[in-house]
């Protein structure tokens, strides 16, 4: 009979209230707040940080030299004084406030159901191996922990449902030396793939509208923008290649509620909720890939950029932290990661792979399924301990 545990993702415990400074995080641009920012230092040895919240408030409770600012749509910014509002420059385009209306032409759905008749074909037909670059940056108020991984990608197809990779260089940068290699949003950037996911009942419960402010070189190309049709908080964007009847890009911001809903069993999350008072309180995504072309016409990732922030509670946790969590951002998992994918050169007569599982949250896990998660936060890798140069 197996033996199953319920694995849970769990936070540390905020940082000990000090002089206080309030600053606000915003796009330079826009001067939109920006949400789920990292800032972070070291001195003296101590790592601190802070997570500005959906406002782009953040407290700074620690004394620094260098603050560094981050987040993963905006360009990293390092400074040595601060003032109210801290402005980054954004890296990447984000979802534009298109109205999605109720009426959308006939056209749209019917050239997103023949993306999804087609895709097993364009997309995952074809045994592939590609080179990878899968980068991943983590924060929490005492730790900073990034990863780098090189090598090849044998990537899911009708013959294959597993991604397999075989490393050939690997680097941990953190403030400690009890990290491990983490994959787990490298697992979730494949494996949630939105023309994967992307089905008849995705079709059903959003509504599109064109945006007629996008320009492409390519003329068939289009920007359709979408709105879940139940929740609020499930938006985003898609190019579509209206000859080819592909998608070029993709672009999805989602919340709490749909999150919880398509990324964890109710079950599961009942379970934990009774043996330890865990919740989710918030659960932001966002998600965007970019498709290239190979010269047999099949389509792959070829970048991928991934946000997760979650705000999780138990019952263990003291109130008063709570408190100062919910003013500053911070005390909660804050995860970034990229993926790069292109074309490998030629291969050697011999490979190692190392298979990945899909990805999971909250989950029941099995003997079996727990030596796998031990075998992949074991890869090789360079070891470096976090240093106040490396806010740079």
């Amino acid at each position: 009979m197996k033996k199953w545990s319920l694995i849970l993702i769990t936070t540390l415990t905020a940082l000990t209230t000090k002089a206080q400074h309030r600053l606000v995080v915003a796009d330079k641009d826009t001067h939109d707040p920006i949400a789920q920012a990292s800032i972070y230092t070291k001195e003296n040895g101590k790592f601190y940080s802070a997570i500005s919240n959906d406002q782009g408030e953040a407290v700074i409770n620690f004394d620094f030299k260098r603050l560094t600012f981050s987040h993963l749509n905006y360009e990293r910014k390092v400074v040595t004084i601060l003032s109210d509002t801290i402005f980054l420059s954004p890296r990447y385009r984000e979802t534009a406030e298109v109205i999605v209306l109720n009426i959308e032409p006939k056209w749209i759905r019917e050239k997103l159901r023949q993306v999804v008749k087609t895709k097993q074909k364009v997309y995952f037909s074809q045994p592939r191996v590609l080179s990878y670059d899968y980068q991943t940056q983590s924060i929490d108020p005492h730790s900073y922990y990034s990863y780098q991984s090189k090598g090849l990608m044998q990537m899911k197809s009708l013959e294959h449902d597993r991604y397999s990779l075989s490393q050939t260089e690997g680097h941990i940068i953190s403030v400690d030396s009890t990290r491990l290699t983490d994959v787990a949003n490298l697992r979730r950037m494949l494996y949630e793939d939105f023309v994967d996911e992307l089905d008849g009942g995705f079709i059903n419960s959003h509504r599109f509208s064109e945006n007629g402010e996008f320009n492409s070189p390519n003329k068939n190309e289009l920007e359709l923008v979408f709105r879940s049709k139940k929740h609020n908080d499930d938006r985003g964007r898609i190019v579509i290649d209206t000859a080819r009847c592909v998608i070029r890009s993709a672009y999805r911001i989602t919340g709490t509620e749909t999150n919880k809903r398509e990324r964890m069993s109710p079950l599961l999350l009942s379970m934990a909720r009774a043996i330890s008072g865990y919740r989710v309180d918030k659960w932001n995504r966002t998600y965007h890939v970019s498709y290239a072309e190979l010269s047999d016409g099949t389509m792959y990732p070829v970048d991928v950029s991934y946000k997760c922030y979650m705000e999780i509670y138990d019952k263990s946790e003291d109130p008063d932290e709570k408190n100062y969590d919910q003013q500053s951002g911070g005390g909660f998992p804050n995860m970034e990661a990229t993926l790069h994918l292109s074309a490998a050169p030629s291969l050697p007569d011999s490979i190692a792979w190392t298979q990945l599982p899909g990805s999971w949250y909250l989950r029941l896990s099995s003997d079996k399924e727990r030596q796998q998660e031990i075998k992949l936060s074991h890869l090789p890798a360079i070891f470096d301990i976090f240093r106040e140069e490396d806010e740079n």
